[in-house]
Protein backbone atom coordinates (compact mmCIF):
# COMPACT_ATOMS: atom_id res chain seq x y z
CA UNK A 1 0.00 0.00 0.00
CA UNK A 2 1.36 3.52 -0.82
CA UNK A 3 1.94 6.00 2.13
CA UNK A 4 -0.91 7.83 0.90
CA UNK A 5 -3.25 4.76 0.95
CA UNK A 6 -1.73 3.86 4.40
CA UNK A 7 -2.68 7.67 5.53
CA UNK A 8 -6.25 7.17 4.15
CA UNK A 9 -6.46 3.49 6.17
CA UNK A 10 -5.44 5.51 9.32
CA UNK A 11 -7.78 8.58 8.64
CA UNK A 12 -10.69 6.03 7.82
CA UNK A 13 -9.74 3.99 11.13
CA UNK A 14 -9.96 7.08 13.18
CA UNK A 15 -13.27 7.56 11.80
CA UNK A 16 -14.20 4.52 12.60
CA UNK A 17 -12.93 4.28 16.09
CA UNK A 18 -15.15 7.65 16.78
CA UNK A 19 -18.48 5.89 15.61
CA UNK A 20 -17.79 2.98 17.69
CA UNK A 21 -16.73 5.40 20.95
CA UNK A 22 -20.38 7.01 20.56
CA UNK A 23 -22.19 3.79 21.18
CA UNK A 24 -24.96 4.20 18.99
CA UNK A 25 -26.42 1.86 16.47
CA UNK A 26 -23.37 2.10 14.00
CA UNK A 27 -21.09 0.64 16.94
CA UNK A 28 -22.84 -2.09 17.98
CA UNK A 29 -23.33 -3.22 14.09
CA UNK A 30 -19.51 -3.09 13.78
CA UNK A 31 -17.22 -3.16 17.14
CA UNK A 32 -15.55 -5.67 15.40
CA UNK A 33 -15.21 -4.19 12.18
CA UNK A 34 -11.51 -5.28 10.67
CA UNK A 35 -10.55 -2.30 8.33
CA UNK A 36 -8.30 -3.74 5.77
CA UNK A 37 -7.37 -1.13 3.19
CA UNK A 38 -8.32 2.00 2.40
CA UNK A 39 -7.43 4.56 -0.52
CA UNK A 40 -9.42 7.38 -1.84
CA UNK A 41 -12.66 5.93 -3.12
CA UNK A 42 -12.60 2.99 -1.58
CA UNK A 43 -12.49 0.89 1.50
CA UNK A 44 -12.37 -3.08 2.28
CA UNK A 45 -12.95 -4.34 5.72
CA UNK A 46 -14.13 -7.45 7.33
CA UNK A 47 -16.09 -8.53 10.25
CA UNK A 48 -16.61 -11.80 12.25
CA UNK A 49 -20.21 -12.86 11.50
CA UNK A 50 -21.49 -13.62 15.43
CA UNK A 51 -25.08 -14.87 16.88
CA UNK A 52 -26.11 -10.73 17.07
CA UNK A 53 -25.84 -10.27 13.47
CA UNK A 54 -27.93 -13.18 12.72
CA UNK A 55 -32.12 -13.61 11.59
CA UNK A 56 -34.90 -16.04 12.80
CA UNK A 57 -33.49 -18.45 10.75
CA UNK A 58 -29.62 -18.33 10.98
CA UNK A 59 -28.78 -16.53 8.17
CA UNK A 60 -27.05 -12.62 8.37
CA UNK A 61 -29.90 -10.56 9.00
CA UNK A 62 -30.45 -8.38 5.87
CA UNK A 63 -31.15 -5.47 7.85
CA UNK A 64 -27.50 -5.85 9.30
CA UNK A 65 -26.25 -6.21 5.48
CA UNK A 66 -28.03 -3.06 4.45
CA UNK A 67 -26.34 -1.19 7.38
CA UNK A 68 -23.25 -2.69 6.16
CA UNK A 69 -24.45 -0.98 2.73
CA UNK A 70 -24.83 2.21 4.50
CA UNK A 71 -21.48 2.40 6.61
CA UNK A 72 -19.71 0.87 3.47
CA UNK A 73 -20.67 3.59 0.91
CA UNK A 74 -19.79 6.27 4.12
CA UNK A 75 -16.23 5.06 4.61
CA UNK A 76 -16.16 5.22 0.92
CA UNK A 77 -16.69 8.99 0.46
CA UNK A 78 -14.60 9.48 4.03
CA UNK A 79 -11.70 8.51 2.41
CA UNK A 80 -11.69 11.80 0.36
CA UNK A 81 -11.31 13.18 4.04
CA UNK A 82 -14.43 14.68 4.45
CA UNK A 83 -15.02 15.26 8.34
CA UNK A 84 -18.89 14.18 7.50
CA UNK A 85 -20.69 12.12 4.40
CA UNK A 86 -23.54 13.96 4.41
CA UNK A 87 -27.21 11.99 4.96
CA UNK A 88 -28.37 8.95 3.06
CA UNK A 89 -31.20 9.67 0.17
CA UNK A 90 -31.37 6.29 -1.34
CA UNK A 91 -30.43 2.68 -0.45
CA UNK A 92 -30.75 -0.53 -2.23
CA UNK A 93 -29.57 -4.01 -1.49
CA UNK A 94 -29.91 -7.05 -3.28
CA UNK A 95 -29.31 -10.23 -1.35
CA UNK A 96 -27.81 -13.15 -3.52
CA UNK A 97 -26.81 -15.56 -1.04
CA UNK A 98 -26.52 -16.81 2.56
CA UNK A 99 -23.74 -17.02 5.68
CA UNK A 100 -24.26 -17.57 8.73
CA UNK A 101 -22.64 -17.76 12.21
CA UNK A 102 -18.82 -18.14 12.12
CA UNK A 103 -17.95 -16.94 8.98
CA UNK A 104 -16.21 -13.80 8.40
CA UNK A 105 -17.93 -11.42 6.03
CA UNK A 106 -15.71 -9.06 3.30
CA UNK A 107 -16.92 -5.56 2.03
CA UNK A 108 -15.41 -3.39 -0.71
CA UNK A 109 -17.01 -0.20 -0.75
CA UNK A 110 -16.28 2.23 -3.81
CA UNK A 111 -17.16 5.58 -4.15
CA UNK A 112 -18.96 5.39 -7.80
CA UNK A 113 -19.35 9.43 -8.09
CA UNK A 114 -18.88 12.69 -6.15
CA UNK A 115 -21.29 15.09 -7.68
CA UNK A 116 -21.53 19.08 -6.45
CA UNK A 117 -24.74 18.16 -4.07
CA UNK A 118 -24.94 13.93 -4.25
CA UNK A 119 -22.44 10.58 -3.81
CA UNK A 120 -23.32 7.67 -5.21
CA UNK A 121 -21.60 4.23 -3.83
CA UNK A 122 -21.17 0.62 -4.28
CA UNK A 123 -20.93 -2.04 -1.70
CA UNK A 124 -19.97 -5.37 -2.39
CA UNK A 125 -20.47 -8.03 -0.03
CA UNK A 126 -18.60 -11.90 0.18
CA UNK A 127 -18.62 -14.71 2.67
CA UNK A 128 -16.17 -17.65 1.76
CA UNK A 129 -15.30 -16.02 -1.54
CA UNK A 130 -18.80 -15.99 -2.49
CA UNK A 131 -20.78 -12.79 -3.02
CA UNK A 132 -23.80 -12.74 -1.04
CA UNK A 133 -24.75 -9.47 -0.97
CA UNK A 134 -24.70 -6.24 -3.12
CA UNK A 135 -25.94 -2.69 -2.77
CA UNK A 136 -25.75 1.27 -3.83
CA UNK A 137 -25.90 4.43 -1.44
CA UNK A 138 -26.23 7.59 -2.24
CA UNK A 139 -26.24 10.39 0.08
CA UNK A 140 -26.17 14.43 -0.11
CA UNK A 141 -23.01 15.77 0.43
CA UNK A 142 -23.23 19.62 -0.30
CA UNK A 143 -21.69 21.05 2.86
CA UNK A 144 -19.09 18.19 2.23
CA UNK A 145 -18.09 18.82 -1.09
CA UNK A 146 -18.27 23.04 -0.15
CA UNK A 147 -16.31 22.67 3.35
CA UNK A 148 -13.66 20.79 1.22
CA UNK A 149 -13.39 23.50 -1.61
CA UNK A 150 -12.91 25.71 0.96
CA UNK A 151 -16.06 28.08 0.47
CA UNK A 152 -17.70 26.96 4.03
CA UNK A 153 -15.99 27.73 7.05
CA UNK A 154 -16.02 23.90 8.98
CA UNK A 155 -18.00 24.28 12.58
CA UNK A 156 -15.56 23.81 15.27
CA UNK A 157 -13.09 22.31 13.40
CA UNK A 158 -13.80 18.71 14.93
CA UNK A 159 -11.10 16.24 13.81
CA UNK A 160 -13.45 13.05 13.56
CA UNK A 161 -17.10 13.51 13.13
CA UNK A 162 -19.58 11.06 12.26
CA UNK A 163 -21.24 9.37 8.90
Amino acid sequence: MSAAGTSTLNNVRKLMQHVVERKGFDAYCFENMKLLSADIGRVRGEIPITKGHLNAIGGTHGGWLSTLVDVGGSLAIASHGFPTTGVSTDLSVSFLAASGEGSTVVFDAQLLKMGRTLAYTRVDIFSNDKMIATGSHTKFVAKETAIAAGSVKKAGEQECSTF
